[in-house]
């Protein structure tokens, strides 16, 4: 059977402008081509090469390249990919509200084996017991923004609940918005967050955002994070939070010491400054000040004849 000389490689969330970039970096040698066609985030690269070796070499290039953004080859789906890795990593999805699960379950429910990773809600929101249980645990949290909160805080919120009450090491949330979604994933380290137009198929950047959080691949570029513990109102969804903002706080040790040196320095610069230069004189020179504590102090201490300043 003869080897390959072409494949398909499928990503998602490269920016297109890297594209033209990555092809130019295939070596001559290779005789290596490539093509691509993208339909909003997904770019399909179908690469040619003249011998099997010349095409691996080429594809290894384009996937060291886009790293992350290939979710897979062939006919695979952005779907598969996901719960392939869910499978291969042993997480599991759950779900914090319907829109979310909306943009969801039609897509997975025909990948064999999505079952195994995510409840399809049967577990979290659409569950007679626990979904009341995530509302509850929610507006414990906004208690103070009173009947309509914030639709980004809540779907935070909702992702947040559903994780730590079902159990799970990822869960999700989407807050509806009249032009676009803001996608929420949750995680034990934090939350990431996406702001997706709705024409710009919010359901595949779900899945994409899942799928790189259950393999530990970094998000696609203009997806935020935000630290456990760090999710505040005034935090735009969107935006890059994965350095913690707040101060941290200074050690009391280290600001004693530093108050020391600086004391110590300082008294040296005096001394210094009193004597010009000669520190042997200076029991002499705190005589003529008429401070005789000083003078005992420094008797008790007073340099040998011929001691030298290190």
């Amino acid at each position: 059977m003869a080897e390959e000389t072409r494949c398909v490689l499928r990503l998602y969330g490269a920016p297109q402008g890297r594209l033209a970039a990555a092809v130019a970096l295939f070596a001559p040698q290779w005789r290596a081509e490539a093509q691509w066609k993208s339909r909003g985030a997904e770019t399909l690269l179908a690469v040619h090469a003249d011998t099997p070796t010349g095409l691996k070499k080429a594809a290894q290039s384009l996937r060291s390249s886009f790293g992350a953004d290939v979710y897979g080859a062939g006919d695979t789906s952005l779907a598969a990919a996901a719960v392939q890795a869910l499978e291969a990593h042993d997480r599991l999805l759950a779900c914090g509200d319907a829109a979310a699960g909306a943009l969801l379950e039609s897509r997975l429910e025909k990948v064999p084996g999505a079952e195994k990773v995510y409840d399809f809600g049967t577990m979290s929101y659409a569950d007679a017991k626990v979904g009341p249980q995530i509302e509850k645990r929610v507006r414990a949290k906004l208690g103070g923004e009173g009947d309509k909160p914030d639709p980004v805080r809540l779907a935070l919120a909702r992702a947040q609940a559903a994780r730590r009450i079902v159990g799970t090491e990822l869960a999700v949330a989407c807050a509806e918005r009249e032009s676009d979604h803001v996608l929420v994933l949750s995680t034990k380290k934090g939350c990431w967050l996406r702001t997706v137009p709705v024409a710009d198929n919010p359901g595949l950047w779900l899945l994409d955002m899942v799928r790189r959080a259950a393999a530990g691949l970094p998000q696609a570029e203009g997806t935020g994070f935000l630290p456990a513990g760090q999710v505040k109102q005034s935090d735009p969804p969107g935006r890059s939070q994965s350095k913690d903002p707040t101060p941290k706080k200074k050690h009391p040790l280290r600001v004693l010491l530093a108050v020391l040196v600086i004391l110590a320095l300082a008294a040296f610069g005096v001394a210094w400054y009193l004597t010009d230069g000669d520190l042997a004189a200076l029991p002499q020179r705190l005589k003529t000040l008429h401070l005789p504590e000083w003078v005992t102090l420094w008797q008790a201490h007073e340099p040998k004849p011929g001691a030298r300043l290190i």
